[in-house]
């Protein structure tokens, strides 16, 4: 077994920190992992309310709300699976975040309008009002994650500063550059 209290593994070892703001194994806080879940159960709900729906005199607006209620199901599914799988450490997590920003910005405004679109286009059936309903309430879930993402500072640029070598340099040479042979 290895001393991991040799100097050797003080500068090439992190201490693991007690205090982790990721929930269940993502990288989001418990809120934002709440309201993620909620965009894909309102959305989704959403949707299948609307599918049900038999007929309809003027379906424009029917429409528009079945393919953005669909399209912020998918969204949020992505979402979710960036988070909670081995993808999230092929990322830059910061940029990703300020793209889920922007993303959930304009899913949360198209949903919006969708809803009021469809609510002032549907016939008086009980399960457009249903549909209607959820979508209001999806909407409110992804722009309610905006203003927390707003708040916990999704779109402050974090750039990492690079580390200069032994010398105190700066190296932007990659590693295992091929030589040049001189004539």
């Amino acid at each position: 077994m290895a001393d991991t209290t040799a100097p050797a593994y003080g500068s090439t070892t992190e201490a693991i920190s007690s205090k982790s703001n990721s929930y269940c194994g993502s990288e989001l806080e418990r809120k934002h992992l709440f309201l993620k879940l909620a965009q894909l159960v309102l959305s989704f709900v959403a949707f299948i309310c609307e599918e049900i729906i038999a007929q309809c005199d003027s379906c424009g607006g029917l429409y528009f709300f079945e393919f953005v209620s669909c399209s912020a199901f998918l969204i949020a599914v992505l979402m979710l699976v960036v988070y909670w799988t081995p993808l999230k450490s092929k990322i830059s997590i910061p940029q990703f975040k300020k793209i889920d920003f922007y993303v959930t910005i304009g899913v949360g405004f198209f949903f919006i309008l969708a809803s009021i679109v469809f609510a002032a286009t549907m016939d008086n059936s009980e399960l457009g009002k249903v549909s209607v309903a959820f979508g209001f309430l999806a909407s409110i879930a992804f722009l309610l994650e905006v203003w927390f993402m707003y708040k916990d500072g999704y779109l402050a640029q974090k750039t990492e500063t690079p580390t200069p070598g032994t010398n105190g340099v700066v190296e932007r040479e990659p590693l295992n550059t091929p030589v040049q042979a001189s004539a």
